[in-house]
């Protein structure tokens, strides 16, 4: 069997089995369709929402209440590509803790508006010294189902990596990135120069 394919088949809706062949699972769209999806695809969507749904209860400020020195801002990005679907590029750790996100703001804004993603973009104030940073590019769906839909196609695209980031005092930062088959890419870069201020992240790397 294919990473994902899509088969045509009689049964109920949300109904999910093993195929009969192969290592994978079947999820039922809707009466007389099924998509067929591999262990390893099924599992790491939902290891991603797992970490993303921490990431939203997440309680580290990188600014301590008791900080006194100077501080920079860093914000994420994103665009849409349709109703339901999107491109965001978000810091997600900062050395090595787990910080509000703009993956976590944005599926909590589409709650309760169906299969539209909402678009609600994350940012945070942080210490003007050296850190690393982990960001992400990835698409976004308003809908778990939209995005199997979106892997089976080969539309989904994402890309994550830890960078060395030192932003300077009153500094203005973006996180930003394009996402392609061929090559996705996410950095850092000076929101007034345009220029970027960490190594970009490849999803060749």
């Amino acid at each position: 069997m294919s990473e994902a394919t899509v088969q045509i088949q009689t049964a109920n809706v949300g109904e999910c089995l093993r195929p009969k062949s192969g290592e994978g699972v079947q999820i039922r769209l809707w009466p007389g369709f099924a998509i067929s999806v591999v262990y390893s695809k099924v599992k790491k969507i939902l290891l991603f929402l797992a970490v993303a749904t921490l990431a939203g209860c997440a309680t580290y400020k990188p600014v301590p209440d008791n900080y006194a020195g100077a501080i920079a801002n860093l914000a994420d990005s994103g665009k849409p590509e349709s109703a339901s679907k999107a491109q965001i590029f978000s810091a997600m750790e900062i050395d090595g803790h787990a910080i509000k996100d703009s993956f976590s703001t944005s599926r909590q804004a589409s709650t309760g508006h169906g299969d539209l993603l909402r678009l609600s973009m994350a940012e945070r104030q942080v210490p003007a010294h050296p850190m690393k940073v982990k960001i992400r590019g990835s698409h976004a769906t308003g809908a778990p189902i939209h995005e199997l839909l979106s892997r089976a196609r080969g539309t989904f695209f994402e890309v994550e990596g830890v960078v060395d980031f030192n932003p300077q005092p009153d500094g203005q930062y973006k996180v930003v990135g394009a996402l392609s088959k061929t090559d996705s890419t996410v950095w850092i870069e000076d929101e007034s120069t345009h220029q970027p201020v960490t190594e970009k992240v490849s999803s060749r790397q």
